[in-house]
């Protein structure tokens, strides 16, 4: 229990955003929500192709200092950032400037938090990634529209995190050299950072496609009852999922590392059943406290958005696993297979919002079965070697 209680302080910045979110809602309506919601989704994004996952890296692996981390981190966002802003100025700005701004700052926040904990600095840890939900409250109180307040929050976390960690980019600057640019190893990150950005985007491809077919009311609805009926999965996973990585930088099995996933997720499993039944039979109610709506809306349609987080949480929390057994890339043709699949059935299906939701379920939990086959495969097949 002890231990337990030790952990909680790592996701008391999920408590902050939940709140944060919740508080928006209220105050400035479910299209000012909506809004942030769908900058958010797509600036995640670029932050994962900007940083090529290093933030993960740096969790489950030991195979660099922490200054070489840094320094290799930090040469890669500066280049992807650099790449990016030229790519998007050749094809005439079709993203905006405070989308890639907000990835960038995102990826140099991530890094940060990461070597924060695998220092064992806990509660530094949890105040850097908390320093954004309190200012995106603050922000939005006295008026600021979404697209600043977005990037603002998180560039201000990083300017407090720049100076804790002083020393360290001391250290960093004095590592880096043309000599160290040309050592680095992309091809295990670039693995990981294409299936997260692919992953990625097939979560926020769920909030494109409302957008485009529906409005941010549906966008809204959409987000906000992820956040409601998915919070206390949310919470779960931010208390124990840094753990579970950082657990892999031992030097374990293949084996060991799924074993530990799998029980991790088995866990879960009972209190998925109970919150399904009653997001089911109350979900409607219970949003109605939070929102006001103005369309149809069933207990069924907010328990198939609950699956579908359910969902996205368990393959999204199954990244780092596959980083940590160097198999991204079997997971990167997963994603995209479903990506596909998704992409075909939705331009031809979607008349409805009802029918939206059931074929994104269809999707997410095709994609699901797929991890875990893979994932039983790998245990029970290959509990030393794997293969694809």
């Amino acid at each position: 229990m002890l231990a337990i209680i030790q952990k909680l302080p790592v996701a008391a910045h999920q408590i902050f955003f939940f709140l944060a979110q919740l508080l928006i809602l209220k105050i400035h309506g479910i299209e000012y929500s909506g809004s942030l919601a769908y900058i958010g989704a797509v600036s995640a994004i670029f932050a994962i192709v900007i940083s090529l996952r290093w933030d993960i890296e740096i969790m489950v692996s030991k195979l660099q200092t922490l200054p070489n981390y840094l320094t290799n981190a930090s040469i890669t966002v500066i280049l992807m950032t650099f790449i990016i802003s030229i790519i998007n100025f050749i094809f005439g700005k079709p993203i905006h400037f405070h989308i890639i701004f907000s990835g960038s700052i995102i990826a140099f926040h991530e890094i940060l938090v990461a070597i924060l904990f695998v220092q064992k600095r806990i509660y530094h840890y949890s105040f850097a990634r908390s320093i954004p939900a309190i200012l995106l409250i603050y922000l939005s109180l006295i008026g600021y529209a979404p697209e600043i307040i977005w990037p603002a929050s998180y560039l201000i976390s990083v300017l407090f995190l720049f100076f804790s960690f002083i020393s360290l980019f001391g250290e960093a600057i004095s590592l880096m050299s043309l000599n160290s640019l040309m050592s680095i190893n992309f091809s295990r990150n670039i693995h990981a950072s294409i299936t997260a950005c692919f992953f990625t985007f097939f979560s926020a491809f769920f909030i494109i496609i409302i957008n485009y077919f529906f409005d941010d009311r549906y966008v809204g609805l959409w987000s906000n009852s992820l956040r409601i009926f998915n919070s206390f999965f949310i919470f779960a996973l931010g208390v124990c999922l840094p753990f579970l990585l950082a657990s892999f930088r031992d030097q374990l099995n293949v084996s060991e590392k799924i074993k530990r996933f799998f029980y991790f997720w088995g866990l879960f499993l009972p209190f998925i059943f109970l919150f399904f039944l009653g997001v089911k039979n109350y979900g409607v109610f219970a949003l109605s406290q939070f929102v006001d709506f103005d369309f149809e809306l069933t207990g069924i349609n907010l328990s198939h958005i609950f699956l579908i987080g359910i969902g996205i949480s368990f393959v999204g929390s199954a990244q780092g696993l596959y980083q940590a057994i160097n198999r991204s890339l079997t997971l990167l043709l997963m994603v995209i297979a479903n990506m596909l699949l998704g992409a075909l059935l939705v331009f031809k299906s979607i008349v409805s919002f009802t029918i939206f939701l059931q074929v994104f379920l269809f999707i997410t939990l095709a994609l699901t079965s797929m991890v875990f086959a893979h994932l039983m495969y790998c245990l029970i097949f290959n509990s030393k070697q794997l293969k694809l």
